[in-house]
């Protein structure tokens, strides 16, 4: 199982936001040597946006009380 950890952004930069942030996610991970299974971002809509990244299960506790992700889901 995988996990899949979603910060959501919103207002008229929420896209350039998500991506910048997804910047920062990227340095975390290199830094703390994490593995990661992909990384992301979405417009949801002109003023909705998100970035994620999906990890194998077990990580997601530990990137969850670091990272502060808004959501979290179990996928495939």
């Amino acid at each position: 199982m995988k996990a899949k950890l979603v910060w959501n952004f919103s207002g008229e930069g929420a896209l350039k936001t998500a991506e910048h942030h997804l910047i920062h996610l990227k340095e975390y991970c290199q830094r703390e040597k994490v593995e990661v299974i992909q990384y992301g971002t979405e417009a949801i809509n002109d003023f909705s946006a998100i970035s994620f990244m999906i990890v194998e299960k077990n990580l997601a506790p530990q990137l969850r009380d670091s990272l502060k992700p808004h959501q979290g889901f179990l996928v495939n």
